[in-house]
């Protein structure tokens, strides 16, 4: 049986088609381009509804891994710093191992270590601290913008779609029915 959302989703983007574009006046180019942007988004909405907690899951642990690593570019394991960013770590693990942990601890975690991210970067004063961790976070930018494509690749508005690595590639995907 499908989910009640995605149903309504499906049939929000087809009475939208089918019907109310088609009454959209010809001499209303932006309420016509307007809607089917409207329509499109709808249709990503269902495409992703089923996969937003394990895109929770998988931002967690991949800001989890990138705050072990800055803890380590900041060296002295008893420096205030490190701690803390130790503290965030057993936090996402607990949560991460915790079955059914709601998706909005799992967002809140998340916004707690990227906000102590960017405020970490701005309070190193020892260059080559500041370097090392600027250098981890570029390089783990790479990988978390691999995602990002490949999340938002169902909008068609990627300009190289052939780059962009399957969702499968990032978080497990339940296998299709038969």
């Amino acid at each position: 049986m499908a989910d009640v959302t995605t149903n309504a989703l499906r049939g929000l983007v087809k009475t939208l088609s089918d019907v109310v574009v088609p009454a959209i006046p010809a001499d209303d180019p932006l309420a016509l381009q307007e809607l089917k942007m409207v329509v499109r988004y709808l249709g990503f909405a269902r495409e992703r509804v089923d996969h937003l907690y394990a895109r929770a899951r998988y931002e967690l642990t991949f800001y989890s891994d990138l705050i072990a690593q800055l803890a380590d570019a900041l060296g002295n394991p008893q420096a205030e710093q490190a701690k803390g960013l130790t503290e965030y770590r057993n936090r996402a693990a607990a949560l991460l191992a915790q079955p059914g942990a709601a998706i909005d601890d799992l967002r809140n975690l998340n916004l707690e270590i990227t906000s102590r991210i960017s405020t970490l970067l701005e309070e190193v004063s020892d260059m080559t601290i500041l370097a090392k961790l600027e250098r981890a976070v570029v390089l783990a930018s790479a990988e978390i913008t691999a995602f990002d494509r490949s999340w938002y690749a169902p909008l068609k508005l990627e300009r190289f779609p052939d780059q962009v690595r399957p969702l499968s590639a990032f978080i497990p995907m339940p296998k299709a029915a038969s």
